[in-house]
């Protein structure tokens, strides 16, 4: 926060239109495990990708949730010297990063399995982003191929999607649509950090329209709870409602080269009502398609 107060008051001492120059603002964040001790690699606060607990799922997930934060805290600041906000906020590198040890070669630098633990960050993540879209002008996950939180595996000829792909590919529904706003209420997730109690959201996401079509997508955090939910769209009317959910047996299932679909998304029919009730499953990325009348 301090370097972005300095600079943009550095800035603003050269006059207001040099804010016409600069189109985004850079911040970076990376989740990894920072609490309990219990880690793989306590020194650097980085847990297995494989190998993590209840506390440190949260942990991680916790991480994650700040970015929202970020975003608001370093737009506040930016507002002081920039009030129309000429420069926006781009997120030029975010994900997981897990210690070394579930990388496919020893050469792949920063190399690590990713779970369906990574794709329910991905999922908050990019909801962040969506309700956040008048600051966050750009974000990027930083790695595709091999290296963090990536989107695909490759070892010569073999090839996977990653959960945090299907992710990805669940979200282009939002990609040239009008964020709209969304309000969740879900009782929260309690569990033990540090030998204290700790909370976590229990349903958030981001939805979008164009045209006649809706797109919600949310996720659920809780580990092993479902969580059913009433959805209401105001005096707008469903005509008729898709679903596609990503969910795996825990929170550790992954995709193998043996095993290359052990993760992937699954269709599922919403009848259509007065009330529009789902029922998301345990850590799960879920996209309702919403058609409107």
């Amino acid at each position: 926060m301090n370097w972005t107060r300095g600079f943009f008051s550095k800035m603003h001492e050269k006059g207001e239109s040099i804010f016409r120059k600069m189109y985004g603002w850079g911040i970076h964040h990376y989740s990894w495990n920072v609490s309990g001790g219990r880690t793989t690699d306590w020194k650097n606060g980085k847990g297995d990708a494989l190998k993590f607990e209840r506390e440190q799922y949260f942990e991680l997930l916790s991480q994650g949730n700040d970015l929202d934060d970020l975003i608001k805290k370093h737009w506040a600041i930016m507002a002081e010297y920039d009030p129309t906000h000429r420069t926006k906020i781009i997120v030029d590198e975010w994900g997981s990063w897990h210690a070394p040890g579930t990388e496919l070669k020893p050469e792949h630098l920063l190399g690590q399995q990713n779970t369906m633990r990574d794709a329910v960050l991905a999922g908050l993540t990019l909801d962040i982003f969506n309700r956040n879209a008048e600051k966050v002008v750009m974000a990027n996950i930083a790695q595709l191929v091999n290296c963090l939180q990536s989107l695909f595996l490759a070892d010569g000829d073999k090839f996977l999607l990653t959960p945090t792909y299907h992710v990805f590919d669940m979200f282009t529904p939002h990609m040239g649509a009008e964020s709209i706003r969304t309000v969740f209420s879900s009782p929260s997730i309690i569990y033990d950090r540090n030998g204290k109690t700790a909370t976590f959201w229990g349903l958030q996401g981001s939805a979008s329209k164009k045209g006649s079509e809706v797109t919600l997508t949310v996720t659920n955090p809780h580990p092993t709870e479902s969580r059913s939910a009433e959805i209401s769209l105001g005096i707008a009317k469903q005509k008729s409602v898709r679903a596609t959910i990503l969910s795996g047996i825990d929170t550790k299932a992954h995709n193998t080269f043996e095993q290359p679909i052990a993760v992937a998304p699954r269709e599922a029919n919403v009848e259509p009502g007065a009330a529009l009730v789902f029922n998301f499953p345990p850590a799960s990325v879920t996209r309702l398609s919403i058609t409107l009348i």
